[in-house]
């Protein structure tokens, strides 16, 4: 019987290193702006080690956004299981978005920055929200709105809403934000009033927790 082989676990932990220090440099900067001497700087590792694991920066970025998409299709899957109402998906998801921008604001800058496609409605990274959207439009959740706009709609608002809480603005906690845009996503889709505010504030008090009491 053939031995399994036994992983290197020094590899693993310097491909992990510099996959991390790519995460916090694209952040902040493109991936033009950043040189290998960052990367294995941030990342602590000797320069040949950057090779023997990727062949340029532009490769690592790859990675890195493979990574922290596989990240978020994760938390969107895992906060929207056994949620079968399209309506609630979606707002559940924009609140999700928002929130982590708080909480892991490099792996979300750097996504911001990694993705593209995100003004391609059917984009493969639009799929999830493209995927609700259309269960929302087929059981008349929502209203007679095209898709390919509703897409848009929703991915534009995410965005909106990451880029304020990435800016770091004390007057709009990332709570906040979450809400406001997600009762404004369900009345654009035509939900109403009424609904949205309900719909809205429960995603926010279920992923983000309950009101403060001066809220």
């Amino acid at each position: 019987m053939t031995a399994t082989p036994r992983p290197d676990r020094r590899r693993q932990r310097t491909r992990a290193a510099l996959v991390e220090a790519g995460r916090r440099l694209f952040a902040t900067r493109s991936v033009e702006a950043v040189t290998i001497d960052d990367i294995v700087a941030a990342a602590d590792v000797a320069k040949g080690s950057f090779y023997n694991h990727f062949p340029d920066r532009e490769a690592l970025a790859r990675e890195v956004a493979a990574e922290v998409r596989r990240r978020v299709e994760y938390a969107a899957a895992e906060i929207n299981h056994g949620v079968a109402d399209p309506a609630e998906r979606v707002a559940r998801a924009l609140v999700m978005f928002v929130r982590q921008a708080g909480v892991d604001p490099h792996s979300v800058a750097a996504a911001h920055r990694l993705f593209d496609g995100g003004g391609i409605p059917d984009a493969p990274m639009n799929a999830g929200v493209r995927a609700d959207i259309q269960a929302g439009l087929a059981a008349g959740r929502f209203a007679d709105i095209p898709l390919p706009a509703a897409v848009l709609m929703a991915v534009g608002l995410v965005q909106i809403g990451v880029a304020r809480v990435l800016q770091g603005d004390q007057a709009a906690p990332p709570r906040a934000v979450a809400h406001d845009l997600a009762f404004g996503l369900l009345r654009g889709l035509g939900l109403p009033t009424a609904e949205a505010a309900v719909l809205a504030r429960r995603a926010v008090d279920d992923l983000c927790g309950p009101a403060p009491p001066h809220a």
